[in-house]
């Protein structure tokens, strides 16, 4: 009965014995420069993939590649959720067509005036942009971007007045790529929300 182990052994030595041959090139110079050139080729890709992921120089192609597009308005009292898990929605009872996630708050300011805190908070967060806003200037929709591959993901907030000193809102946010945000929108949105209390 054959040793296996050392039937094992003796394979195993043989591919180091034949990698190490091929990489001095004794005996199959031509495989040492195909594998060289391998290494090479392989080195250049995570190189730039690090350089596109990692530093300032990325974020124009990447940006570049994952476009948003077209953007529709917004209209909150006809707005459709897909099945895909990839967008939230917050909205005030009855406000929105289809049924919110959550439910959104009562502040005890103004529509203007919580119009301006959310603009304080928005203009703190990282790679977001404004990509337009209504003709009543209740109504906004911005794109921020992941931190790595710039992926994005579309904002619209409107504000809606109860009163002269109470009003609140309606946001929904979606992700542009994906089938799903892994829960990313939903995030984002509670998290300037908490801030957005905070400061007032």
């Amino acid at each position: 009965m054959p040793n296996l182990f050392l039937t094992r052994s003796r394979r195993s030595f043989g591919s180091v014995e034949f990698l190490r041959l091929c990489f001095t090139g004794r005996k199959y110079p031509e495989m040492k420069t195909v594998l060289r050139n391998l290494s090479i080729g392989v080195l250049i890709v995570v190189g730039a993939a690090l350089v596109l992921l990692f530093t300032p120089i990325g974020d124009r192609p990447l940006t570049a590649l994952f476009s948003v597009g077209d953007v529709e308005n917004t209209e909150f009292a006809e707005v459709k959720l897909a099945g895909n898990p990839n967008q939230f929605l917050m909205c005030p009872p009855g406000f929105c067509g289809a049924k919110p996630h959550a439910e959104s708050s009562v502040f005890d300011l103004s529509v203007t005036q919580l119009r301006e805190h959310w603009h304080d908070v928005v203009a703190a967060q990282p790679r977001i942009a404004l990509l337009g806003e209504d003709e009543d200037g209740y109504q906004f929709d911005y794109v921020q971007r992941s931190a790595r591959f710039r992926f994005p993901d579309v904002i619209t907030v409107r504000f809606i007045s109860i009163s002269s000193s109470q009003s609140t809102l309606a946001i929904f946010g979606r992700a542009i790529y994906g089938k799903s945000d892994f829960g990313v929108n939903r995030k984002r949105i509670e998290a300037w929300l908490t801030t957005l209390g905070e400061g007032l």
